[in-house]
């Protein structure tokens, strides 16, 4: 099965300043690597010849973390001649004199849209005034379109508590209360990866049978929002810790639908859940958010007991989660 992406990020490393309680890709501090500038070439001229890919961000872990890589990923960009962006949780915007410098030299050698995230999840580690330069320097440099936020509505929520710094999570619940954060919640969250643990409890959950017959094919074959990472790990859609295998493999031969827990996942979850069971040992639970819950629930459990597949990738992933 080819796919034909025409979106996508480039993760160039999964080492972030923080370790957020939703990441999707549960980036952390202790997760050390860059990717390397002559594999980014590769992948950005790889991307660059598929007809319709039109849009790519440059995406991390946290990008601002290794400036030079950053620079010269940038650098790349605009001699492909693609459209991109880069996104960041602005805690380098300290004051509003270092923040111009940044930006003023990213501009200068192509940056020309940034994405700026901010939200209650890590308003614990980053001050709001950090976010709140960072969107005015942005402004002044890229122009106000070329600016979007994930989500501008997170921080004005936050901004109406009229606090200054940092707050952490459990008190800001507390302020906001339950109902604005599960209405702020379903408008940000997508309901993968880590969050399907650490904050499972503000979720319904279903029965395993719900998922009979569900599957991933429109996951696998979506070709709005992929993501490689510095390994070269081709990610459909937002599936952390799976790879349909090498970008360049995926993208000139398709899916190779002969690895088992892709033809499980394609095919139907529910399988996957009976084949680890009688194979490997997995206990059900009562109740899962979703498919994804169920799906990462088995993963999680071969990859801690030792039993590795070539779809599940990377490792890391799988560790602290």
């Amino acid at each position: 099965m080819k796919i034909s992406p025409y979106s996508g990020g480039l993760i160039i490393s999964y080492q972030c300043n923080l370790a957020c309680i939703h990441c999707l890709y549960n980036c952390r501090p202790s997760w050390k690597g860059w990717a390397k500038i002559e594999d980014i070439d590769k992948i950005l001229g790889r991307l660059c010849k598929i007809k319709n890919f039109n849009s790519l961000h440059l995406t991390g872990g946290e990008p601002f973390m290794n400036l030079p890589l950053l620079i010269e990923s940038i650098k790349l960009c605009k001699r492909y001649n693609l459209s991109f962006f880069v996104e960041t949780n602005c805690y380098w915007a300290k004051n509003e004199e270092y923040a111009e410098k940044i930006l003023r030299k990213l501009k200068e050698v192509g940056l020309n849209s940034i994405l700026l995230s901010y939200s209650i999840f890590y308003a614990d580690k980053i001050p709001i005034e950090n976010f709140e330069i960072a969107m005015e320097i942005s402004f002044k440099i890229l122009g106000r379109e070329n600016v979007s936020f994930y989500t501008l509505s997170g921080y004005q929520l936050l901004k109406n508590l009229n606090f200054k710094g940092k707050i952490n999570f459990e008190d800001c619940l507390k302020l906001l209360g339950y109902e604005k954060f599960v209405k702020f919640l379903q408008n940000y969250i997508v309901p993968k990866g880590k969050c399907l643990y650490t904050l499972e409890n503000f979720f319904y959950k279903f029965p395993p049978e719900k998922f009979k017959g569900a599957n991933c094919i429109f996951e696998f074959l979506n070709p709005y929002h992929i993501h490689i990472d510095l390994y070269e790990n081709y990610i459909p859609s937002f599936c952390a810790g799976i790879t349909l295998g090498n970008f360049e493999k995926v993208l000139n031969e398709g899916i190779n639908r002969n690895e088992k827990i892709l033809n499980f996942l394609m095919t139907d979850i529910y399988s996957f859940l009976i084949w680890a069971e009688n194979e490997y040992g997995y206990k059900r639970k009562e109740g899962y958010i979703n498919k994804c819950h169920l799906c990462l629930d088995i993963r999680k459990y071969l990859i801690d007991n030792g039993f590795y597949f070539d779809s599940l990738k990377p490792i890391e992933f799988y560790h602290q989660l």
